[in-house]
């Protein structure tokens, strides 16, 4: 999700070393370079072509621009170096790695970020594409964290609004329902458990829609195991925040990624999520990512929207 005040590293700026690295991987040198704006990372994303008409996505960040990007993307090369190949997800081509710089060279997709004409009509592809994670064997992708840990944190949110005394400064609605949020929110580690490939951070900047229609997802720092449903409910709360015509709750019904699962499993993640991103957007914005906290404001505001629908 672009913004104004986002501006990345350009390809220009990367060491010569790392572009060099890139272009013998390739095969030749880089003739073009586009630089991708979505997302938060203050470090490079850029569609490069060699003269031959090698393509290529390259990522990189230098460690003092945000250490926090540098080690997200040492964890991804992890992650992807050990996908499988059945995965809708990019092919790791190679990396680069020093004390200061670290770049992904992966796969370049075809293909435009869902949810531009906020008529829905991308949501199924690419839902779609999350339901064949629960096919994908976790055991060969290495030792993932397990979702119910990455959820802990977001389970604590409410908790620490409270002991923060910021609950004043939360909508009215949020305000006479927190105990209920907070409740509710503390059941997720078990609501998310499985034994699915999660992606963990499934928002339309994070996918791709190839020409055929079918749907890509990039960015996989926060790979983990757990229930496979758990990246169709964030995809669908980014796409009620976009304002997308689409009847989320519908989709809980009767698409087959959701099959099964309870209502409650659903409020839990939501209600944890909601509280997490309520607490991170009241802390000062990470180095060189002015724009982060509000989105997760506008985040929260929309999950919180969500809750009070479902629970009447």
């Amino acid at each position: 999700m672009g913004n104004a005040e986002h501006r990345r590293t350009a390809w220009t700026e990367l060491p010569a070393e790392l572009r060099e690295t890139v272009a013998n991987l390739l095969g030749g040198p880089v003739t073009s370079a586009v630089s991708q704006s979505n997302g938060f990372s203050p470090g490079s994303a850029d569609r490069v072509v060699t003269a031959a008409g090698r393509r290529a996505f390259v990522k990189a960040v230098h460690r003092d621009r945000n250490p926090g990007t540098y080690d997200l993307h040492d964890r991804e090369i992890t992650v992807m170096a050990a996908m499988p190949a059945g995965v809708r997800a990019p092919t790791l081509l190679g990396s680069y790695r020093t004390d200061d710089w670290i770049a992904l060279i992966l796969s370049d997709i075809d293909g435009r970020h869902p949810g531009e004409t906020l008529d829905g009509s991308d949501v199924g592809p690419v839902l779609d594409a999350l339901a064949t994670f629960s096919t994908v064997p976790v055991h060969t992708l290495g030792a993932l964290p397990r979702a119910a840990v990455e959820f802990r944190e977001e389970a604590a949110g409410w908790a620490e609004l409270r002991a923060a005394g910021a609950v004043g400064d939360l909508p009215d609605w949020v305000q006479g329902s927190v105990d209920r949020l907070q409740a509710v929110a503390e059941t997720v580690t078990a609501a998310v458990e499985g034994e699915a490939l999660v992606h963990l951070d499934c928002r339309a900047d994070n996918v791709l829609l190839d020409p055929a229609g079918s749907a890509w997802i990039i960015d996989w720092p926060w790979a983990c195991v757990g229930a496979g449903w758990v990246d169709g409910l964030t995809y669908l709360l980014d796409a009620r925040l976009r304002g997308e015509r689409v009847d989320a709750d519908a989709l809980l019904r009767e698409h087959p990624l959701f099959a099964g699962v309870p209502a409650d499993s659903f409020d839990a993640v939501l209600s944890a999520i909601t509280g997490s991103f309520f607490t991170k957007a009241r802390q000062p914005a990470p180095p060189n990512m002015p724009a982060l906290r509000d989105f997760q404001r506008r985040e929260a505001l929309a999950g919180a929207a969500w809750l009070r629908e479902r629970w009447g």
